[in-house]
């Protein structure tokens, strides 16, 4: 965190809790990739989520480290999350992490994704790669806490043309 102090319209000035620019490790992106199978499913992961403290769904995505190209670093976060790979992965965009925070979440879409790499989790990840229907996507997008990671998804499909 980082206080910013402001100007406010009327003549007040005020301080703000910013979050980033990054990280000690220098870490000031993330990646959240929407995988999709030959045959159009959607590769999502369940896992464990401290703040809802339940397992949820989301699409599998990651850090992306200091000097590692967007793209490469969804790849990456893709296959060790789910043990897919992908043919190509296109970022279609970014979005604040919060409307606090400098850091950034960019959105890409991977296609030509199947189960023939090598799942790498980290000591606190629990991820279970899921394959879902489209339908079935949606449905848990408009599930109240059943997903995290719902701007990003909404982005992606957009961009997929799958709204």
């Amino acid at each position: 965190m980082k206080l910013r102090r402001y100007r406010m319209p009327d003549g007040t000035e005020v301080e703000w809790d910013v979050f980033g620019p990054k990280s000690e490790e220098g870490i000031a992106a993330g990646i959240t990739v929407l995988p999709l199978t030959p045959e159009g499913r959607i590769v999502t992961i369940r896992m464990f989520r401290a703040g809802p403290d339940s397992i949820v769904t989301n699409l599998p995505g990651g850090l992306v480290e200091p000097g590692e190209d967007v793209a490469v670093a969804g790849a990456r976060e893709l296959e060790e999350e789910t043990g897919y790979t992908c043919e190509t992965l296109d970022v279609v965009g970014w979005q604040w992490s919060g409307a606090s925070s400098t850091f950034r979440k960019y959105v890409g879409i991977a296609r030509g994704c199947r189960p023939d790499g090598k799942q790498q989790l980290d000591e606190a990840e629990d991820c279970v790669p899921v394959e879902l229907t489209v339908d079935a996507f949606r449905t848990e997008l408009r599930t109240p806490g059943a997903m995290t990671g719902i701007d990003a998804a909404y982005l992606a499909l957009d961009h997929a043309g799958l709204l």
